[in-house]
């Protein structure tokens, strides 16, 4: 029987209530609650208040550093205008130990305290709203992400004012009793081979009974227990170095936590500068080169970075990825080859539109990153609605150039040509449109400049995005330079309408390709709602066009496209809230689906393993599964070697893929990684793939080892 809509209005409210900021949330596995340390904000100083963690028994969530898998919880405030809200005061970590590997976080019940300093004048008297959306991953076997906004409201008194205990006083107390305390102590810091040794000494050192220690940078030091000894006055800490250790960090920081019988939990915090490169204790591991790769996954220094971005930026004008825009880079051609002076103009704007693209999109992406997403490069394409309006705005283009309308015609005149100064920002808005499509791919030579640009500070970082957009726009800048060019096109004519028409067909099937991720983003249902949305679209440009051809169309004419384009845009505020995600492999399928447990529980067990990283979105990564990864040869291998094959799936955010990505100093997919039977070091194959590279690697795992004859692929 059909459902009434009005039958849907209680279960909408109720939504819209669970949905509402909350002082407490009941989620899997994990009960978070914001709280205060007092009744009252006193103006003037620091309030503390926290999130308190209640785990379910044997869950867990994660420090600032997680160890081998998972992601610290993240906070993000919003206050009143001038108060501030301080970073988290981590209290000491417990070594969580799953199988082989170790991570590092709280279990059973804690709190995360944070500082709120209110400003002098904070108004007493006045109830204060405190809002915090707080992101985690909790995890016992599997892992699950989790994310609530709370509030809590209360009273704002006088500065001086000495407000009495809230309940949760004690919890946060013990809370900030637990934080690592500065020392003064000397500490100097020893890498030599595998091996990384802080001796520290000074007074009041504690006893090595009950003592342990984390490096608050992740990937510096293996995370298994460290070695602890006495020396008389001083004390050695040694820990193996990180199978992921890639740059060495500018000072390492240490947490000694130090537990007792009694549950008693005391924590010091020591540092040491690195020590300079030598022979024995270089800053900075080399790694070996990737087989057919052409470079290994770690980066020696900026200048090589910003060489391999600028290759990687080259190379991404071959990449399937950039097919959609060639289309309006071949126009833009035609259209100047025979002016000199225009075709440098548009070549020097499409090489301003492709770097400023790179240059903003790395700077949201850090951004975000800071902020605790854990995002990586294609980010873009992981929200639906994103997908949905590059859909869009493929089809609106190839409608201008099938002629359904014009862009910045004037409207007395369709057949007149293009305002002066048109070309060039065109020129500029088809290399900024190549940065958006373009950058879901990863050519040859981005994945290790990328993967260092994320570990580096941001005017580095945006110097590495910003040589790639740069090597993106090279060869359009080349021929705008070169009036040798001007020899391969005949000169303008009619014939450059038709070509103009012709050239809208690569968009449409963009605009095909992007519905396709739709789907598998958000389901078939969705996805339809969408397609709704682009025949009102069709319909508004249609008619915008019409009106194009009316000296005065008249306002219903302009009413009505205003409401077509409304109509077109509403389906989208719809299409994430009815998503569905499908299952992760059919039967027949010669892979299961990746997560870190069964990863873990394959390697425990010595079994060869191929994990493939992909997204609907990465045509790069569609591109090497049908030449490499689908045949009945690359089946029969699996068969026959006893080869698991590993799929994870990053069409939409996935934080342990993120985090799985950041431990081979990736930032984007597509990533292949081959572990051989009986353990050993994994070998990470090129972003392009063959048959031939993808057989010797599975031919090597299975028989136990990691690597090609003359080199391996870091881990």
């Amino acid at each position: 029987m059909p459902t009434s809509p009005l039958r849907l209005l209680p279960l909408l409210a109720l939504l819209s209530v669970a949905a509402a900021p909350a002082a407490v949330v009941e989620t899997e596995h994990l009960a978070v609650e914001l709280v205060a340390e007092k009744t009252a904000l006193v103006a003037g100083q620091a309030n503390w208040v926290g999130l308190r963690l209640d785990h379910e028994p044997h869950w867990h969530t994660y420090w600032m550093n997680a160890g081998d898998t998972g992601l610290p919880t993240r906070f993000e405030w919003a206050l009143a205008p001038g108060w501030r809200a301080g970073d988290i005061a981590w209290p000491a970590p417990e070594r969580l130990q799953i199988g082989e590997l170790f991570n590092f976080g709280y279990s059973g019940t804690n709190v995360l305290p944070v500082a709120i300093t209110l400003p002098a004048d904070a108004k007493a008297g006045e109830t204060a709203r405190i809002t915090l959306k707080a992101d985690w991953l909790v995890c016992k076997e599997e892992c699950i992400p989790g994310k609530a906004t709370l509030e809590l409201s209360l009273p704002v008194v006088a500065a001086g004012s000495a407000p009495a205990d809230a309940p949760a006083a004690a919890s946060l107390r013990t809370a900030l009793a637990q934080r690592p305390v500065d020392t003064n102590w000397n500490a100097a810091v020893t890498a030599a081979g595998d091996r990384i040794e802080m001796r520290i000494s000074g007074s009041d050192l504690p006893d090595i009974a009950g003592l342990d220690a984390f490096a608050q940078q992740p990937q510096v030091l293996a995370n298994t227990p460290p070695r602890l000894a006495r020396d008389g006055g001083a004390l050695t800490v040694s820990a193996a170095r990180s199978d992921y250790f890639t740059t060495a960090p500018r000072a390492l920081d240490l947490v000694l936590v130090q537990r007792g019988d009694a549950g008693s939990v005391r924590a010091w915090r020591v540092a040491a500068d690195w020590p300079a490169a030598t022979s024995g204790g270089s800053a900075t591991a080399a790694a070996p080169s990737t087989p057919g790769g052409g470079s290994g996954d770690a980066v020696g220094g900026l200048g090589v970075a910003l060489l391999l971005a600028l290759f990687g930026g080259l190379v991404l004008n071959l990449m399937p990825c950039v097919f959609p825009v060639l289309s309006l880079k071949a126009l833009g051609l035609a259209e100047t080859a025979h002016a000199p002076g225009a075709a440098r103009r548009d070549g020097l704007a499409y090489l301003a539109g492709a770097v400023s693209g790179f240059v903003a999109l790395a700077a949201v992406l850090l951004a975000l990153r800071a902020a605790g997403q854990g995002l990586g490069w294609g980010f873009q394409l992981q929200s639906p609605l994103l997908v949905a309006l590059l859909a869009y705005l493929m089809v609106g283009m190839g409608l201008s150039l099938s002629g359904a309308f014009v862009i910045g015609a004037r409207l007395a005149g369709t057949g007149q040509s293009l305002a002066d100064g048109q070309g060039a920002r065109a020129a500029f808005f088809t290399g900024l449109l190549a940065c958006v499509v373009a950058s879901p791919c990863t050519a040859p030579f981005m994945g290790p400049a990328l993967g260092f640009a994320l570990t580096q500070p941001a005017l580095g970082a945006l110097a590495v995005f910003a040589a790639l957009g740069v090597g993106l726009a090279l060869p359009i800048v080349v021929l705008g330079f070169v009036p040798l060019l001007a020899r391969w096109l005949p000169r303008p004519g009619a014939w450059m309408d038709a070509f103009k028409q012709l050239m809208a067909w690569p968009l449409y099937l963009t605009a095909v390709w992007l519905f396709w991720v739709l789907m598998r983003q958000v389901g078939a249902d969705a996805a339809a709602l969408a397609l709704v949305g682009l025949v009102a679209l069709i319909a508004a440009l249609v008619l915008f066009g019409r009106n194009q051809l009316r000296v005065a169309p008249g306002w219903p004419r302009h009413v009505a496209v205003a409401v077509l384009l409304a109509l077109a845009l509403a389906p989208l505020s719809a299409i994430t809230s009815l998503a569905t995600r499908g299952g992760t492999s059919a039967d027949g399928e010669v892979w299961q689906a990746w997560t870190p447990q069964r990863l873990d529980e394959l390697r425990r067990a010595g079994e060869p393993v191929f994990v493939n990283m992909t997204a609907a979105w990465c045509i790069t990564c569609l591109a090497n599964e049908r030449v490499a990864l689908s045949s009945g040869d690359f089946a029969q291998r699996l068969q026959r070697d006893g080869i698991r094959y590993l799929k994870g799936d990053w069409t939409t955010q996935d934080a342990a893929i993120t985090a799985y990505l950041a431990e081979f100093s990736r930032s984007g997919v597509p990533l292949y990684v081959v572990y051989p039977r009986g353990g050993g070091t994994p070998e990470v194959l090129p972003q392009l793939l063959t048959p031939g590279l993808v057989d010797a690697a599975l031919a090597r795992a299975a028989a136990g080892s990691s690597s090609p004859p003359a080199t391996r692929s870091p881990p």
